[in-house]
């Protein structure tokens, strides 16, 4: 049976799949079976795919006929967890995995008998390197040290990628996507699997590399995304309680990370039709209030309230551009 499942999904991603799969199927350590996922793309993404499965027995097409990115990734999660293989490892269509990073994943996870292998990342635009995201040096953190280590970790468990799980943490039960929200759901999903382990293995290493382009889900507003940051912010302090993680300094942090996500949604906000109504959303959320009262208190979080006000100001000066501009 082979070792690692790797997982990617793509929809119009032919511009990038070249390069992004090859970075899989490169690998030095080559035992693994790839799910390579079209999700109803018009693009040349399906053949692309059909034609890597017919040179390499490691791809196994799934074709979907929709881009339906929650259903497809818990369909592809249940072939995961069907496939008998020991680990599992997800990549974005238009990104790309160093070629030791499945060989240093696994060496890492069995040298510290971890359930969790984390990893740094570089972040190019355009071709242009615009910096990179990585641990201090290699480290294993204990689940008895979670909650001090928080703050340090967030930010690398906010994604699928650069990352290498044990599946017996995610089998038992089965772990799949959440559809209580939708945009922050890659977050929950990986949260809730670091819940479940004993051990991480940390690398000083970056062996990954994202893309940054305007495409990314990131740079829009979806339906309901402010409605899915209040969620999300639930969600994580329910965990941070549940695991006993919840101290006074975890949840000013989970604070600051709540009003910067309520920024970058008001932002986008400020450039939709709606926009009045959506911010004022955004505005009178008690949650909202919550998290600026309890940094105001602390002295804490001034950055996060100061880019909140620049954006209510721009929004009323907006609106009362419209407004004279109607007269």
């Amino acid at each position: 049976m082979e070792k690692t499942a790797f997982l990617t999904r793509a929809y119009n991603a032919a511009a990038y799949l070249p390069e992004s799969a090859g970075s899989v199927l490169a690998q030095t350590d080559g035992d693994f079976l790839y799910f390579l996922c079209d999700n109803g793309s018009t693009d040349g993404t399906r053949e692309h795919i059909l034609a890597l499965a017919a040179q390499d027995s490691r791809v196994v097409p799934v074709l979907l006929d929709e881009n339906s990115p929650m259903e497809s990734m818990n369909l592809l999660l249940c072939r995961v967890y069907a496939s008998g293989c020991r680990y599992f490892a997800v990549l974005d269509a238009d990104d790309t995995y160093d070629p030791g990073f499945h060989a240093e994943a696994v060496s890492a996870l069995e040298k510290t008998e971890a359930d969790l292998f984390l990893c740094g990342s570089r972040f190019v635009s355009r071709g242009d390197a615009c910096g990179e995201r990585r641990f201090a040096a290699d480290t294993a953190v204990e689940r008895a040290d979670f909650g001090a280590w928080f703050s340090q970790l967030h930010v690398f468990l906010r994604a699928y990628w650069a990352k290498l799980f044990d599946l017996r943490v995610l089998r038992d039960p089965p772990l799949l996507l959440s559809r209580e929200l939708f945009y922050g759901s890659d977050t929950v999903f990986v949260l809730d699997a670091f819940a479940r382990c004993r051990r991480l293995a940390l690398s000083g290493q970056v062996l990954h590399t994202y893309r940054m382009h305007d495409a990314s889900d990131t740079h829009h507003l979806s339906p309901g995304r402010f409605q899915d940051d209040v969620r999300q912010q639930e969600l994580t302090a329910a965990l941070l309680r549940r695991n006993g993680w919840e101290t006074r300094e975890n949840r000013l942090f989970l604070d600051r990370v709540f009003l910067n996500a309520c920024a970058d949604t008001a932002t986008l906000a400020l450039y939709e039709n709606n926009r009045d109504a959506l911010i004022a959303e955004i505005y009178s959320s008690p949650a909202l209030r919550e998290a600026w009262e309890s940094l105001e208190a602390a002295s804490a979080g001034w950055a996060e309230r100061s880019r909140l006000a620049r954006i209510a100001a721009a929004a009323r000066i907006a609106a009362e551009q419209t407004k004279g501009g109607s007269s």
